[in-house]
């Protein structure tokens, strides 16, 4: 028996199972729609994904495009950096002379916007 706490784990009978740090991806599309751009979400935003997100986010607003609705359906999972990436992402917008609005969010990113109060700074629109 190996007495390594830093030693890879093994099950008795079964496979040699490594910890491994796994990253749920983010998904972003954006769709151009006249004067404004959808930006729809899939997958997971949370504290490893919430920078691209921003970036993304600043590139728009910067390059000419400063009115973005960002479609939340596909989102499975956001936690307090996304609801952090949405405020900041909204500043940057204004700041550019536009806005950010979120729409389509339901079960746990629907509650997590809905107690977390960001609903009403960024006119949050169930569908």
């Amino acid at each position: 028996m190996n007495t390594d706490p830093a030693a890879p784990r093994q099950a008795t009978g079964g496979p040699r199972i490594e910890e491994t740090e796994l990253v749920a991806p983010l998904v972003v599309t954006a769709e151009p729609a006249g004067e404004l751009v959808r930006l729809r979400l899939a997958g997971e935003l949370d504290m490893s994904t919430a920078p691209e997100l921003l970036q993304r986010i600043i590139a728009l607003a910067t390059g000419g495009t400063p009115r973005l609705v960002i479609d939340l359906a596909a989102l499975t999972f956001c936690d307090s950096a996304g609801l952090t990436t949405f405020v900041r992402g909204d500043r940057r917008c204004v700041e550019a002379g536009g806005w950010l609005r979120l729409t389509g969010a339901y079960g746990h990113v629907a509650r997590v916007i809905e107690i977390s109060g960001v609903e009403d700074s960024l006119g949050y629109r169930p569908s």
